[in-house]
């Protein structure tokens, strides 16, 4: 009696690990894939609206199917030279797996000043209208000038900073930009210098993952890299490092510039 009840018993766990396996194998986990076509626009300016950016991008997955209408640009920023851009590609199927693209663009040569036709006209205006002022009024021009002062004695500063400095400065300004629910994902240093054939350890350069919803040790096994460093070829390259939380959160992109002599 007992010999055919430990058979049974047996038999139902063979049943049970049975089901598991093929839930498991059944259960979707692969993110849909992003895929840019081969005709998209490559040269990237400062006044693109979020639809040029999308355009000839398409997200598809196995068991959706299209599912383009769910393709965001989670992230754009220049590399330290400022002659390229990284724009940051977020995709996700009805299982909710995230996927993360990165594409990069040349710019097309031009910076924002920040200041439209009519405004310089207008200050023009102003500049000319100081000349004919009297004595009363120009002792209001120190005011002006002290805050002129100020703005090019920051534009100094930046000047002045080293490649690291300026890096890191960038990522911070992107973490800070970062909605309160995404993780935020930080490196030892984003801006590296190599001598030709010295191998690189990608993971050692991560500092740290916060986040509200998952554990850093859980964090760790998520992070993805995208890029590549050709240790023995002289030139400048980037690693970008990011995870997805179990909620579908997106973190940062941060970018690891590194050069190599």
């Amino acid at each position: 009696m007992r010999k055919w009840l430990v058979v049974f018993m047996a038999v139902i766990a063979a049943g049970l690990v049975g089901a598991m396996v093929w839930l498991y194998t059944m259960a979707d986990s692969k993110g849909p894939e992003i895929v840019v076509e081969s005709g998209k626009n490559n040269i990237y300016s400062q006044d693109m609206t979020t639809e040029e950016l999308l355009e000839d991008v398409k997200a598809v997955d196995e068991k959706d199917g299209d599912v383009s209408d769910t393709l965001k640009v989670e992230n754009i920023y220049p590399n330290s030279n400022g002659d390229k851009v990284t724009v940051v590609y977020v995709a996700k199927d009805s299982s909710n797996n995230v996927t993360k693209f990165t594409y990069y663009m040349t710019t097309d040569g031009k910076k924002d000043s920040g200041e439209s036709e009519s405004e310089g006209e207008e200050k023009q205006k102003k500049a000319d209208t100081s000349e004919e002022r009297d004595e009363s009024e120009d002792l209001d021009m120190p005011e002006e000038s002290d805050g002129e002062t100020e703005d090019e004695e920051q534009e100094e500063s930046e000047e002045n900073l080293t490649e690291e400095e300026k890096a890191q400065k960038r990522e911070e300004e992107k973490i800070s930009k970062l909605n309160p629910q995404d993780p935020r994902f930080y490196l030892t240093t984003y801006y590296l210098k190599i001598a030709k054939g010295t191998s690189i350890d990608r993971l050692s350069y991560v500092k740290d993952i916060e986040d509200d919803t998952d554990a850093t040790n859980e964090l760790y096994r998520k992070i993805q890299i995208t890029g590549n460093v050709d240790v023995n070829t002289p030139g400048t390259y980037e690693l970008t490092y990011y995870v997805v939380d179990s909620a579908g959160n997106s973190s940062n992109g941060a970018v690891l510039t590194v050069v190599v002599e």
